[in-house]
């Protein structure tokens, strides 16, 4: 038998302590393909794809949020601004980029579901079939009028006056939330298209021209500062912190099932709201990394508060949440006829 002293056992239990050390370490380390997450993007260049011009909410949204992505990846990003078709052109790209991780997109989703729905001129792609990463916000809309019409949207309807909605196409979230509203409340309306924005169409409004513009709570809030327009309602199921005294479609009016239909699918849209997306078809593990990534970016506090000290504000909401492919099937085809009517044809 060995003894305890004896050389040969002291160097024995030296070498198994040793293993048992090294055994350890190995166990707390993190696993090889943990360590390895998201190497696919470091040292590479990320293009982030903007649907409209340079200094827009898009625009700035992506140019705010570039920065946390590149420090928390080690990629370097650029945006670049693609206008044209309401976002369609940049959505096309997107759709054609390789399925690699290395673009993606600050999306209008509403529009993009709703151009999609409607068969728009250009749509080459499938919403359904997006890698949707998160959302950074929905934001509730509003009804807006000019000041000299009532203070309430049930006086309006009630005169029986054709109300004239301002926007720049029956797609572009002015046009088809006006048509929307117009089919539920069952309002006697004409929509008034051809206006080149948000801006030019609140103009109508203020001037007369026009009598009202469904819009954007921060655009809702500017134009009716100082009385230039009023807000009447909110379109939405609940009210907006911002605008609590303020009721919604579904307290102001007895809605039918057939109006309340109109809002709800309207809103389910709308839920998807300023979303950040990527191209069909990225590899399982690179997926759940950018969404990982982009959940960290939008829920950061410092995040946050960057943007709401620019009125730009940040809401994330998880890609499960956000069931495009849901949205899209559910709606039977008679139904998508109606919705193809009301939106593109009627109140004109």
């Amino acid at each position: 038998m060995t003894r305890i002293d004896h050389p040969d056992f002291l160097f024995r239990r030296a070498a198994l302590a040793a293993g048992l050390l090294a055994g350890i370490a190995m166990i707390l380390q993190p696993a090889p393909a943990n360590a390895a997450e998201g190497d696919f993007l470091k040292g590479e260049t990320v293009h982030f794809l903007v649907g409209y011009s340079p200094g827009g909410g898009y625009d700035t949204y992506a140019r705010m949020l570039a920065p946390h992505f590149e420090k928390r990846t080690g990629a370097t990003v650029v945006v670049e601004n693609k206008p044209g078709g309401g976002g369609t052109t940049a959505l096309n790209q997107l759709f054609r980029a390789k399925p690699d991780g290395l673009t993606m997109q600050m999306l209008n989703g509403e529009s993009a579901i709703i151009a999609q729905l409607t068969k728009q001129p250009g749509v080459a792609y499938d919403m359904s079939k997006v890698s949707m990463y998160g959302r950074v916000l929905e934001e509730p809309h509003f009804m807006i009028v000019n000041p000299k019409l009532p203070n309430s949207l049930k006086e309006i309807i009630a005169s029986g006056k054709k109300i004239k909605f301002s926007a720049g196409s029956r797609t572009d979230n002015l046009g088809d939330y006006a048509a929307v509203t117009c089919e539920a409340l069952k309002m006697n309306c004409q929509i008034i298209t051809g206006y080149k924005g948000s801006k030019e169409a609140a103009l109508a409004v203020m001037n007369g021209e026009a009598d009202a513009l469904t819009i954007s709570e921060s655009s809702a809030i500017n134009y009716s500062e100082g009385g230039r327009t009023k807000m009447v309602v909110t379109i939405g199921r609940k009210r907006s912190p911002e605008r609590p005294n303020i009721p919604t479609v579904y307290e102001m009016f007895q809605l039918s099932p057939e109006g309340k239909w109109w809002f709800d699918f309207r809103l389910g849209i709308k839920a998807i709201g300023r979303s950040v997306v990527g191209t069909p078809g990225i590899p399982q593990d690179r997926l759940q990394y950018l969404q990982k990534v982009w959940r960290q970016i939008l829920t950061d506090p410092a995040v946050i508060a960057e943007g709401a000290k620019t009125k730009h504000d940040v809401e994330y909401e998880s890609p499960d949440k956000l069931n495009i492919r849901g949205l899209l099937e559910s709606l039977p085809a008679e139904k998508l006829k109606e919705v193809n009517e009301v939106i593109l044809k009627k109140f004109s």
